[in-house]
C-alpha cells in the first residue's frame, strides 16, 4: 500500500452532527443515488437538499458506462481494476441554503463513493476497500486545490463516523488504517454505546 503523510486521527464519542459550524461531515454512499438506511438516512433527514445533490450527481452516471482505474490493494503488485464510476471518488456538496434555512448547521456533506451496490448488491468488502482508498485520495486532491484557490469556500476541518463499518461490514480498524495511509487529518465521531463496550 503507497505511503502517506502522517495523519491525525482523533476519536472521539459523541454525535456527528453535533460538529461545529462549517464542518465537512464525511460518510460513505453507494452509487445508487439511496440513502435509505444507517448514518445515510440520518442525513438525508437532516439535510434533504444535500441528499438532492448527491442524488442528481449519481444518475448522471446510471446510464453511463464510464470507468476509471483504481489501485488493487490486495495485490502486493499494486496493479489496477477498472470500476464504474462515481464509485472511488468523493462528492463534497456545500452547504445547502434550503437545509440552512430549515435550521440545520452550515456543514459540509462528503460522500465518499465507496461500493456501487447497498443492501444484498452491496460491494465485496475486498472492493469497498479499493474504492475508500481511491476515494480518500480523492477527497485529499480536492482538499488541496481548493485551499489554492483562496476565494473558493471549503470545510474548516473534516469529522466522521466509523463509515464503512456499518452496513458496508468492513472492520473500522482497516478502514482507519487507509485515513492513516491517505493521510487526512479528521475527527472520528462514534455512539457513546461503542465507548461503553470498548
Amino acid at each position: 500500500m503507497p505511503g502517506a503523510d502522517t495523519s491525525t486521527v482523533n476519536e472521539i464519542p459523541g454525535d456527528l452532527f453535533d460538529a461545529p459550524e462549517g464542518s465537512g461531515l464525511i460518510h460513505a454512499c453507494n452509487t445508487q443515488g439511496n440513502w435509505g438506511a444507517g448514518i445515510a438516512r440520518a442525513f438525508k433527514q437532516r439535510y434533504p437538499a444535500a441528499f438532492q445533490y448527491y442524488r442528481d450527481h449519481c444518475l448522471q452516471f446510471v446510464r453511463s458506462r464510464a470507468t476509471h482505474d483504481i489501485i488493487d490493494l490486495q495485490d502486493p503488485n499494486e496493479s489496477t481494476v477498472s470500476v464504474r464510476l462515481p464509485v472511488g471518488t468523493t462528492l463534497i456538496i456545500p452547504p445547502q441554503p434550503a437545509d440552512i434555512r430549515s435550521g440545520q448547521k452550515k456543514q459540509w456533506v462528503i460522500c465518499l463513493f465507496t461500493s456501487q451496490g447497498f443492501g444484498r448488491r452491496v460491494d465485496s468488502p475486498d472492493l469497498i476497500t479499493n474504492c475508500t482508498y481511491s476515494a480518500l485520495k480523492d477527497l485529499k486532491d480536492q482538499i488541496a486545490r481548493l485551499r489554492q484557490q483562496l476565494w473558493v469556500p471549503m470545510p474548516d476541518e473534516l469529522y466522521s463516523c466509523r463509515f464503512n463499518s456499518g452496513l458496508f461490514a468492513v472492520p473500522w480498524e482497516q478502514t482507519r488504517q487507509l485515513v492513516e495511509d491517505v493521510g487526512l487529518p479528521m475527527t472520528v465521531v462514534y455512539p457513546p454505546e461503542e465507548f461503553e463496550a470498548e
